[in-house]
């Protein structure tokens, strides 16, 4: 009878824990504000295919027009912008709103 040393038994262990407590990775998608309510924490907005998104935001998200930080109040229905987000219990969630205003 073979048996499985168990150094191979706590790397298979580990490896397996690992994959059940690493979050989902970011990602990352542009489009232009459509419509924001800061006092529910979420804004929409539309992508280059005009599908509109709805994004709660986290609670350490940041704002970010023109590399300075900003409140969701501050953006404006038109602006472009690029949101890092996950995905959350079936809730897309922002962690990060950038955009760039002339």
């Amino acid at each position: 009878m073979n048996r499985i040393p168990k150094i191979i038994l706590g790397v298979l262990a580990l490896a397996v824990l690992v994959a059940f407590v690493t979050p989902a990775l970011a990602v990352e998608a542009k489009g232009t504000i459509k419509s924001i309510a800061p006092d529910k924490n979420e804004f929409v907005f539309a992508d280059k295919d005009a599908k509109n998104w709805t994004f709660g935001m986290d609670k350490d998200a940041k704002v970010l027009i023109n590399d300075k930080e900003h409140k969701l109040a501050d953006l404006q229905v038109g602006d472009e912008v690029t949101v890092i987000y996950e995905k959350k219990d079936n809730k897309l969630m922002a962690s990060e709103v950038r955009c760039t205003r002339k």
